[in-house]
C-alpha cells in the first residue's frame, strides 16, 4: 500500500507519546524487553494502540527505525498503522517497514530472483486470473463439464500446493478429484511458463528462498525487532517465514486473539497462538482483557458463548462502561417479518437521534442481505452493502490492467487472452483457439502465434489483421511503459487507452442506464490511481512492475474502501472483523446458517470457528445488540420450520439477555425488564456490585 504523503519524513507529530495513557497490561507489552512476546488482545482491547506504542518505544530507546518490521494482513491495516505511527513517532516512524505478509514475500522474491527461479517482471495472479487459467486447462483436457465448478477444482489444487504435495491424492475418485489430479501439474507448469505466481506461491517461494543459506542470513540479519498484528490469522507457512526472519535472537512480538480466528478457509490456523511458546522458547504472555468498546451485558453474553470452545487461551473481557442495555434475542415469524422488525428498530433508533453510520446489519452469508436491502429501500433509508465487487475486479478495470500487464510481460497468456479481442478486432473464439493451438504446437506460446498470425492455418483474414493491430499497439507502447518513471506512466497509459478506444468500447456496450457512466468513471480512475501511485515512488525508478504488483496485492484485500457516511451498513460477519458500531443487528442466528450447514454436515467441520464467528459479530456492538432468528424459511418453495442456533442456548440467563417473540413485543421483554430492575435495585440496597 502506498503512503498517502509524498514526503512522510516531514509529517509533524500530532500525538504525544505518553505511557500514562495505557493500562497496566498494555504498558507491560510496550515496555517488554528481550525474548519473544505473545500479546493476547481481546476484542476492543486497544491492540493496535499497543503495537504502535511498542514500535514508538523501541525507536525512542535507540532501535534504528529501518531495522523494525511490522507485519499485518491487509493493505488497509498496514496503511492505518503507518498513519498512526507517523502521528506518534514523526519522521522516524516513516522509516519502519510496515507490510502485509504477501507484500513482504514479493519484496523477498524481487531481491532474490535467481534463488526463487523467477524472471524479472513476474506477474501475480489473483483469484480471477487463477480461475481463468483453470477453466482454460479444463477446456484443453476436455473436462469442461458444466457440472464441474472451476472454483472447487482450483480449491483442491491450492490445498495440495499449500501442503506441498507432489500430486493430488484420489481418495474417493469423484469427478473433482480426478480433474484436480490431472490439472495440478498443468496448472503449475503454465504459471512457470507465463512467468507468473499466485498468492500461495508468494509465501511458499519466499519460504524456500529463505531456507537457503545466503538469503536466510541476509534477511534474518536485516531486522532487530519483528512485530505481527492479527497473529491468529497466520497460516503455517507464514509462521515458518516469521521464524526464519526472527533468526536466532527471536526478538519477535505477536499480537492476536485466538477467539477471533475466523479465516481457516483461507489457510489461517488458530493453533499458531496456542503453540507460540513451543515455537519461540522462553516466550512471555500478556493478556489485554479490558474492553474499551462494548457495555457489560454485551461482553457477558459474548464471554459466556466463547468459553464453550475448547482449545483456547482462557480470557474474559470486562469493561468499566457499565452494564448498558440487555442483549435482545428476538424470534420472528419469517424472513419478511425479520426484515420488517430490524428496519422498524432502525427507524426508532434514527428517531432517537442515532446516526445511520453507527447502525449495522450483520449476517453469515451474502444471500441474506437482499431482503434487508428491499425493506430499507421501501422505507427510503440509505444503506451500503459491503463486500461488493472490488475495484480491481471490475471488467473495464481488468481490461485496462491487462494491457499494462501484457506490455510488461507478453508471456502472461491470461492477460493476453483477456485483451485479444477487447475492443473487438476480428479475433473471435474460434480464431483464439487456432492461435492458442499454434502457440502450443510451436512451444513459444500465444504471443508468438499472434506475431506470426499470417502463417497460422485456417485463420480468417480479419483475424490476421486484428492480430497485427494488437501486436503493433503493444510493441509500440511497451518499451515506453516499461521504462516510464514518475510523472510519465499515467500519461502514457492514458494515451494507450485512448488509442485502443477503450472508452468508446464501454459506451458501445448495451448497458443498463447509468452503468456506462460508472464504467467510464472506473476507467478514468485507473489513470488517477496511476497518478497517485507515481507520487509515492522515487523519481528515477521504472514503476510499471511496481504498480501492477501493488494492484494485485490491493485486490487481495477483502472488499473495497467505500464512504459509509450517512448510510446503514449491511455486511457479512467475515467482513465485519475489525469494525465496530454503536448498534448491531445480527440476523439469521439459526441452525444451518450460524453454524453453517456445511460445517454441521461435514464430519471434519470446525464448529469452533462458527462459534468464533458469532463471537466476532457480537463484539462489534458498542451499545446495543439484537440477535434475530425466524421460525420458518422457504426451502424449495415450501415453508420449512427453522431451529434457533445452538449458540443462542449458550447465552447467559438473567437480566443481561431478554428473549421475546416479534409478535409479542411486550410480553417477555417487559417482564424481564421488570425483573432486571428488581434485582438491580435489590443488589444496590444490599451494597452488592
Amino acid at each position: 500500500m502506498k503512503p498517502r504523503f509524498a514526503d512522510p519524513a516531514v509529517r509533524p507529530q500530532t500525538e504525544r507519546f505518553d505511557l500514562a495513557t495505557l493500562n497496566e497490561p498494555q504498558r507491560q507489552a510496550v515496555l517488554h524487553e528481550g525474548g519473544p512476546l505473545l500479546v493476547l488482545a481481546g476484542a476492543g482491547s486497544g491492540k493496535t494502540r499497543t503495537i504502535i506504542y511498542r514500535i514508538a518505544r523501541l525507536i525512542r530507546d535507540g532501535v534504528p527505525a529501518q531495522r523494525i518490521l511490522g507485519v499485518t494482513f491487509t493493505n488497509k491495516a498496514a496503511a492505518e498503522m503507518r498513519e498512526r505511527l507517523w502521528s506518534i513517532a514523526g519522521g522516524d516512524g516513516a522509516k519502519v517497514r510496515l507490510s502485509t505478509f504477501h507484500s513482504l514475500a514479493v519484496a523477498i522474491l524481487k531481491e532474490e530472483l535467481k534463488a526463487a527461479g523467477l524472471k524479472r517482471g513476474f506477474c501475480i495472479y489473483d483469484t480471477g486470473d487463477q480461475l481463468s487459467l483453470v477453466r482454460e486447462l479444463m477446456r484443453q483436457v476436455r473436462v469442461a463439464d458444466r457440472r464441474l465448478d472451476a472454483a472447487r477444482v482450483l480449491d483442491l489444487i491450492l490445498r495440495a500446493k499449500r501442503e506441498r504435495k507432489a500430486e493430488i491424492a484420489i481418495d474417493t475418485g469423484d469427478d473433482y478429484e480426478l480433474a484436480a489430479f490431472d490439472l495440478y501439474p498443468r496448472y503449475r507448469a503454465q504459471l512457470a511458463a507465463f512467468n507468473a505466481v499466485d498468492f500461495d506461491d508468494l509465501l511458499l517461494l519466499a519460504e524456500d528462498v529463505l531456507d537457503t543459506p545466503g538469503p536466510r542470513e541476509r534477511w534474518s540479519s536485516r531486522f532487530d525487532e519483528l512485530l505481527v498484528d492479527e497473529y491468529q490469522d497466520t497460516s503455517p507457512d507464514q509462521l515458518k517465514l516469521l521464524k526464519i526472519l526472527a533468526g536466532s535472537e527471536k526478538r519477535v512480538c505477536v499480537v492476536g486473539d485466538d477467539d477471533q480466528s475466523i479465516y481457516a478457509w483461507r489457510g489461517a490456523d488458530a493453533k499458531n497462538i496456542l503453540i507460540f511458546s513451543n515455537q519461540f522458547k522462553g516466550a512471555r504472555e500478556i493478556v489485554l482483557d479490558q474492553n474499551y468498546r462494548s457495555t457489560g451485558f454485551i461482553l457477558a453474553a459474548a464471554n459466556q458463548v466463547i468459553k464453550n470452545n475448547s482449545g483456547r487461551k482462557p480470557k474474559a473481557l470486562w469493561s468499566d462502561a457499565g452494564d448498558g442495555e440487555p442483549v435482545d434475542v428476538v424470534a420472528c415469524t419469517d424472513p419478511n417479518d425479520e426484515a420488517a422488525f430490524v428496519v422498524a428498530q432502525i427507524q426508532r433508533l434514527l428517531a432517537d437521534g442515532e446516526v445511520k453510520d453507527e447502525i449495522a446489519v450483520l449476517y453469515r452469508a451474502n444471500v441474506q442481505s437482499r431482503i434487508f436491502e428491499e425493506e430499507l429501500g421501501v422505507e427510503r433509508i440509505p444503506f451500503r452493502v459491503v463486500g461488493g465487487q472490488a475495484f480491481f475486479e471490475r471488467k473495464e478495470v481488468k481490461d485496462a490492467l491487462a494491457y499494462l500487464t501484457v506490455a510488461m510481460n507478453p508471456r502472461d497468456e491470461i492477460a493476453l487472452r483477456r485483451i485479444i479481442n477487447t475492443p473487438p478486432r476480428g479475433i473471435g473464439p474460434t480464431s483464439v483457439l487456432r492461435l492458442a493451438a499454434a502457440g502450443e504446437a510451436s512451444g513459444r506460446g500465444l504471443w508468438s502465434a499472434l506475431k506470426e498470425a499470417a502463417t497460422v492455418s485456417d485463420l480468417p483474414p480479419q483475424a490476421v489483421v486484428g492480430a497485427a493491430q494488437l501486436v503493433g499497439v503493444v510493441e509500440r507502447s511497451a518499451p515506453g511503459l516499461r521504462r516510464a518513471k514518475r510523472g510519465e506512466l499515467s500519461h502514457l497509459a492514458g494515451t494507450l487507452f485512448q488509442e485502443l478506444g477503450l472508452r468508446d468500447h464501454v459506451l458501445a456496450a448495451d448497458d443498463a442506464p447509468g452503468l456506462a457512466e460508472r464504467r467510464l468513471e472506473n476507467l478514468d480512475e485507473v489513470v488517477r490511481s496511476l497518478e497517485r501511485f507515481e507520487r509515492s515512488v522515487a523519481a528515477d525508478v521504472p514503476i510499471l512492475s511496481e504498480y501492477l504488483t501493488s494492484a494485485a496485492l490491493t485486490n487481495a484485500d477483502e472488499g473495497e474502501e467505500e464512504d459509509q457516511a450517512g448510510r446503514v451498513t449491511l455486511m457479512t460477519l467475515h467482513s465485519a472483523k475489525g469494525l465496530e458500531f454503536r448498534n448491531v443487528f445480527l440476523v439469521g442466528v439459526e441452525e444451518e446458517l450460524l453454524p453453517h450447514q456445511r460445517t454441521v454436515d461435514d464430519a471434519a467441520g470446525d464448529l469452533g470457528e462458527e462459534r468464533r464467528l458469532f463471537y466476532v459479530g457480537m463484539t462489534r456492538a458498542r451499545r446495543r445488540l439484537w440477535l434475530t432468528h425466524v421460525k420458518t424459511r422457504l426451502k424449495h418453495g415450501k415453508p420449512t420450520p427453522r431451529t434457533p442456533s445452538r449458540f443462542l442456548q449458550e447465552l447467559p440467563e438473567g437480566e443481561g439477555v431478554r428473549r421475546r417473540n416479534r409478535d409479542d413485543p411486550k410480553g417477555d421483554a417487559e417482564s424481564e425488564k421488570l425483573a432486571g430492575d428488581f434485582f438491580r435495585n435489590l443488589r444496590a440496597n444490599l451494597g452488592i456490585t
